[in-house]
């Protein structure tokens, strides 16, 4: 009778214990018991009773079905592995001599003792299962026998019959069965090899069958003939073992045929080895095989091709096989194909070894390599003998094939693909220029010679940084950026001499390392010729591009100074250039480099600041110049450090953009002020429809889910959109500008509303007002001069205003210190204004304080107490936080 025996199959579901597989086979074999058990509750007391002449002890029987199941036949269907048994012949003897529940007795006593035996240190899993699959054999076997038996006085044709069809169906449903446990295993899907397994089991059980009938008709007639069946059970055991003997046979010569076969009919080595060695793992059952080429004499590497069980395939790959490798020098010394055991990690592979065996690959001129096939798939067995034997023929086959005129290719291969691999280490594979590790190299390299020739040239490291090169990747596109850095590093090494080193250390920096004195006359020259140089436009797409660059100047100072000093300096002067203006150079001064660490310090204190509740946004009013009450306020960022007290925005909001702070920040700033100024409204101390104002970063702007994160915070917050006012600069809506108006158009059918801020410092074009969608120009502070000023120094804000009348935009004044500004102000038109006189930035605290005054003022103002002059104190008008 079929059996699930150990492979990668049931055997898998030892690995997969506690994992869905696992659980599906637990399912599996339920299910298996409670058709057995229920089949069993409705049939049994049903079943005719036969009363046969000779009372067979249920124990005898019992031993009969335990020793039938220890003296299996293991029979290996590619890698699946499963044992057929001799129970068929206990099986037919209880069908004839037992009553139907001494019969379930003694098959679950006996078959279960015996596995119990079989599966001892294993997962109980495996003997559940198969329990659960000989109860509902048994129990189907009583019902087919006894439903077509029916009662009968002794052995005729109508029991052989019912005999043979309970042997039959049970091997098809236990085949059946076992074939879904290894599928659900997570194991290959066994039910296309069905019906071999069901031919074979047949055969074995027809088999089994005839001489168990034979045996119940001697028991019947005359039981102390029986034992003249010990010779033809004991033939037909010896039978069962030869056929699979003869089989593995025939594997084994096919396995020959068909690597002779692949290795001659194959042009390519590689894939020639690949095809053999996927062959040799699946013939032999094994998780992995593969062929070792030794390295020649004035080489450190070999060539190792694999085959692995669980996917993944290596091909001709450089690894070392030194001379005192114990697997090396066996094959070596010995020469003959031998058993191992490699240990968990072989040869680099991180996978557990549990056996292998390895043969040598020796051809007419000496010693090739190895070959070498571990761990059997099916758990439990071991390699034999004979696979030794096997392998030495493969791998004879394997280095005959080598030898001819294939293995000197090979080895070309490897060295070619060693010089491959080193330049693609140290090269940038965009632009071609070596990297940072080989650049590191050559700078340390031109250090030591450095220090051994003292008075001599000196090491020099030029850091270039490319400027706005983010704009070019995030308008054109990265490939128009990757076209641009190889034409970036084209005219970089245009710059230099031969002996001098040019690198792309990673992203749009480059580096550029040469010798020159401590006056750094030739460095400078080289880094003012590739500012130069990068001055020129590229040409893009049909467009020119311009971007510039940055460059830091480092010399070495020290003797004991190495690469990543050097460095590391070259590139803080960079950032000082870029701090400087960009597009231009800067020497390392040790001096700064001490403010420079500092910033990087505060850089990071600032990234940590909004978990620690450090920030606080403060509000300015903005007043209606003609009437002097509030109609907005503007949001400020204020940082409370721990140390250095309140950071005003200008120290801190540029770091914020470079480390990506900023957006963080930004959030939270939008939801603070937005529920401060619901809070205010809930308790009357601002009235419905002042605006909250709120100033964006270019970096905030050019975020793809900028435009969802605001409506989302004002959604949730419960603000009126209609009452915000989103404020940035000219540049920051000039960077990607089709991307920018879309987000604003969006912006304005929320109700929100666009103001400039500091309109007249930058690009000032009545041609953006007509393409952008904007609401409110604010009058840069340096417009609004001082009072006693030439009326001729007011024309840009009169201008300003006339522009704004003209495109309906509402104009606000910043900067309004002096009384004179104010009416100045007045007298132009100008609608809205903000600055010390009218409220400096203030806490909510104390702004809830001022505006709560001025509701109490406004109160006693309209019930008959006039203010002496227009410009109110301010309890009446104007918000002061002075």
């Amino acid at each position: 009778m079929n059996r699930a025996a150990e492979g990668p199959g049931l055997g898998r579901l030892v690995r997969h214990w506690l994992r869905l597989p696992a659980l599906r086979v637990w399912l599996l074999t339920a299910a298996l018991a409670g058709l057995a058990a229920a089949g069993y509750a409705l049939t049994v007391d049903h079943l005719p009773r036969v009363t046969p002449p000779l009372d067979l002890p249920l124990p005898i029987v019992a031993v009969l079905f335990g020793v039938a199941e220890l003296l299996d036949v293991q029979v290996h269907f590619r890698r699946e592995t499963h044992a057929f048994s001799l129970s068929e012949f206990p099986l037919v003897i209880g069908l004839f001599f037992l009553q139907p529940p001494a019969f379930m007795a003694a098959l679950l006593l006996g078959s279960g003792l015996a596995m119990g035996v079989q599966s001892r240190g294993r997962h109980p899993m495996k003997l559940a299962f198969n329990l659960s699959d000989v109860a509902l054999n048994g129990t189907l076997a009583l019902v087919i026998f006894h439903a077509l038996a029916g009662s009968f006085a002794e052995p005729g044709p109508a029991a052989w019959g019912a005999a043979f069809a309970a042997t039959l169906v049970t091997c098809v449903v236990a085949a059946v069965a076992i074939a879904g446990a290894i599928s659900l295993s997570g194991g290959a899907p066994q039910f296309q090899k069905l019906p071999e397994m069901i031919q074979f089991g047949g055969l074995v059980a027809m088999a089994n069958t005839s001489l168990a009938l034979l045996a119940v008709s001697i028991l019947w007639i005359n039981p102390q003939a029986i034992w003249l069946l010990v010779v033809p059970l004991g033939t037909l055991f010896i039978a069962y073992r030869a056929y699979v003997s003869e089989r593995e046979k025939h594997e084994r010569l096919e396995l020959l045929y068909q690597s002779s076969r692949i290795l001659n009919n194959s042009a390519a080595l590689d894939s020639a080895l690949v095809a053999l060695l996927d062959h040799a793992r699946d013939m032999f059952r094994a998780e992995f095989a593969e062929v070792v080429i030794y390295p020649r004499p004035d080489a450190e590497d070999g060539l190792r091709t694999r085959s692995v069980q669980a996917g993944g395939t290596e091909v001709m790959s450089p690894i070392p096989v030194p001379l005192v490798d114990p697997v090396r020098q066996h094959v070596t010394t010995d020469g003959s194909a031998f058993l191992h055991v490699p240990g968990s990690h072989w040869r680099g592979s991180g996978r557990t070894i549990r056996q292998a065996m390895t043969a040598a690959l020796k051809g007419e001129r000496g010693l090739i390599g190895e070959m070498t096939v571990g761990n059997r798939l099916t758990e439990g067995t071991s390699f034999l003998a004979d696979d030794l034997r096997l392998l030495e023929m493969v791998a004879n086959q394997t280095a005959t094939a080598l030898e001819n005129g294939q293995l000197e290719q090979s080895l070309s291969e490897l060295s070619r693909l060693k010089e491959q691999l080193r330049h693609q280490a140290y090269h940038d594979s965009l632009t071609g220029l070596p990297n940072r590790a080989l650049f590191t190299e050559q700078v340390e390299h031109m250090l030591a010679r450095s220090a051994m020739n003292s008075g001599g040239p000196i090491p020099v490291v030029l850091f270039l940084d490319l400027d706005d090169f983010k704009v070019v990747n995030d308008t054109l596109g990265h490939a128009a950026g990757d076209r641009l850095l190889v034409m970036v590093a084209e005219r970089i090494s245009g710059c230099i001499r031969a002996g001098d080193i040019a690198a792309r250390l990673g992203g749009d920096e480059f580096a550029v390392l040469l010798e020159d004195d401590r006056e750094l006359a030739r460095a400078v020259a080289v880094g003012n010729r590739i500012i130069d140089a990068l001055q020129a436009p590229f040409e893009m797409r049909g467009r020119e591009i311009v971007v510039g660059g940055s460059i830091g100047i480092a010399v070495a100072r020290e003797a004991e100074e190495r690469a990543q000093d050097l460095l590391r300096e070259a590139d803080m002067a960079m950032y000082t250039a870029k701090s400087e203006g960009k597009r231009r150079l800067a020497v390392f001064d040790p001096t700064v480099h001490a403010s420079i660490v500092a910033r990087h310090e505060l850089s990071t204190e600032l990234a940590a600041s909004v978990g620690r509740a450090e920030l606080a946004v403060h509000y300015q009013p903005i007043v209606d110049l003609d009437t002097l009450e509030l109609v907005a306020v503007e949001a400020l960022v204020r940082w409370n450090h721990p140390v250095r007290g309140l950071v005003e925005p200008e120290e801190f909001v540029r770091l914020a953009e470079e480390n990506g702070t900023i957006l963080e920040l930004g959030r939270w700033v939008v939801g603070e002020a937005c529920e401060q100024l619901v809070r205010w409204r809930h308790a009357g101390v601002v009235r419905d429809g002042v605006a909250l104002c709120l100033n964006l970063s270019p970096v905030q702007l050019q975020q793809t889910a900028f435009v969802e994160d605001l409506e989302g915070i004002v959604g949730r917050t419960g603000f009126a959109p209609s009452d915000l006012i989103v404020e940035m600069t000219e540049t920051a809506m000039f960077r990607d500008s089709q991307a920018t108006i879309a987000k604003l158009e969006s912006l304005r059918r929320q109700g929100m509303r666009i103001a400039v801020d500091d309109f007249g410092t930058g690009y000032s074009s009545l041609g953006y007002l007509r393409r952008f969608p904007v609401d409110i120009l604010k009058i840069a502070r340096d417009f609004v001069v001082p009072a006693s000023s030439e009326p001729a120094a007011w024309a840009f804000a009169h201008a300003i205003v006339a522009l704004g009348r003209t495109l309906g935009l509402t104009i606000v004044a910043e900067g309004i210190e002096e009384a004179g500004q104010l009416e100045a102000l007045q007298a132009l038109g100008c609608q809205l204004g903000q600055g010390f006189l009218l409220g400096r930035p203030m806490s909510a605290d104390e702004l809830e304080v001022v505006l709560t005054a001025n509701a109490a003022a406004a109160a006693a103002v309209s019930a008959g107490v006039k203010p002496a002059s227009r410009r109110l104190p301010q309890a009446a008008g104007i918000l002061s936080g002075t």
